[in-house]
């Protein structure tokens, strides 16, 4: 037994040992607000007997240090944090662990797969009851130093916060009124989240049907199909309707790129040089010519246009990331179309780019411009946009658009 004990005091010894060395040698960084999330007493030191007999109510403050462990659990719940007072100058409070962070507000919906116990406080005081997958109405996302982000829902019991724990959450989605339909003319792949990429091979195809949505995103729904399945389409993945029946071949020059849909998101595999048999064929909104054909992974699609460019415009290659589809001029001014983002630059992360988008005649000579960006955007994205021109004139004729001074944007 008492090998056992001078052991255990050992290992003990030996933790306490390593924790402090690590906690020499490396620590996250201490927010630099946090946002006090109930009336907290304040502190004249870290101490509990230096109580200064004031208390501040829900807000955020300036932080100005913290106890030497305050990141590591193993030292206590309880963390001693020095903050900024106008009044009292700088003071220490004595908050959990898990509420040592900062609140950024939102009014917005989520949709949550799996479930979403419900707590009085981020982490630790269950109310014992638990949501099962539903959309949701957030009002802020909670954010901690190595710790996962935690949602503050409203709920008929109030606000409770959600942490997730093996439960998908998708932010940012709207609900809709019970009377929106989804008309799925034909097959269409039925996804987890309404994610622009990468496009999912294996996910589930359902038959053509209307459906009854829940929420959207983007042009993505959220629908509940005749057989009890859950999920978001979008009619960008589904078989068109109004294909045109030919029987023809197609001679490829040069390695090809077949996709599951007419659009360039749906990518599953390149084809080398050869002879293909079209069955059927659609132009797409932009222009483009699809033809199907038969391949080792079932029917697919290629882009096959007469001038083997996109079309109405595809940017030259001056950028070497994005395609871009502007599509109508209002009276207005106002340009919109979608962008497809080929690749982003090395090292440049999954931010946003700035660009001009530029109105052009035959000679290159500019008749118009729009500055305008796009945020959050990633690899095979293909998001909408718009872009005010600084001037239209109806003598502008026979005009296309490019790309300049295109700008990305770190993520970090």
């Amino acid at each position: 037994m008492k090998y056992k004990v001078a052991l255990i005091c050992v290992v003990m010894w030996t933790a306490l040992f390593s924790q402090q060395v690590i906690a020499e040698e490396w620590s996250p960084a201490l927010p630099k607000t946090i946002t006090l999330l109930h009336e907290t007493k304040l502190y004249a030191s870290p101490n509990e007997n230096s109580f200064s007999g004031a208390s501040l109510t829900p807000q955020d403050v300036q932080t100005a240090g913290a106890e030497a462990d305050w990141y590591n659990p193993f030292f206590g719940i309880q963390k001693w944090v020095k903050i900024h007072t106008s009044w009292l100058g700088d003071q220490w409070v004595h908050i959990d662990l898990p509420e040592i962070g900062w609140l950024t507000p939102r009014d917005e919906f989520l949709d949550v797969s799996g479930d979403m116990p419900l707590y009085n406080k981020p982490e630790y005081g269950y109310t014992g009851a638990t949501l099962t997958s539903q959309i949701v109405h957030t009002k802020g996302i909670f954010y901690r130093p190595m710790q996962s982000p935690t949602w503050l829902l409203d709920t008929w019991l109030g606000d409770k916060w959600f942490t997730p724990s093996g439960a998908m959450v998708i932010e940012g989605v709207s609900k809709v009124s019970p009377d929106v339909r989804v008309n799925l003319q034909g097959k269409a792949s039925l996804f987890q989240a309404p994610s622009n990429q990468p496009y999912i091979p294996y996910a589930t195809t359902i038959e053509p049907q209307i459906l009854s949505a829940i929420a959207k995103q983007g042009d993505f729904y959220k629908v509940v199909t005749s057989d009890g399945k859950s999920g978001w389409v979008s009619n960008r993945f589904e078989q068109p309707a109004d294909t045109e029946t030919i029987n023809i071949d197609i001679l490829l020059k040069e390695k090809t790129s077949i996709y599951a849909y007419p659009n360039l998101q749906s990518y599953l595999d390149p084809v080398t040089p050869q002879t293909v048999h079209a069955k059927a064929k659609v132009n797409d909104i932009w222009g483009n010519t699809w033809f199907q054909i038969q391949t080792w992974r079932g029917d697919a699609w290629i882009l096959h246009n007469e001038d083997t460019e996109l079309n109405p415009n595809k940017i030259p290659n001056t950028n070497g990331y994005i395609d871009v589809f502007p599509k109508t001029i209002s009276g207005d001014k106002t340009v919109w179309g979608r962008l497809y983002v080929v690749n982003l630059p090395q090292y440049e992360g999954y931010g946003g780019f700035s660009f001009t988008l530029q109105m052009i005649d035959k000679q290159g000579n500019v008749l118009a411009s729009a500055e305008t960006s796009v945020n959050g955007v990633r690899p095979n994205d293909d998001i909408p946009f718009t872009a005010v021109l600084d001037r239209f004139d109806e003598s502008f004729t026979n005009y296309t658009f490019r790309l300049s001074d295109v700008k990305f944007i770190r993520s970090y």
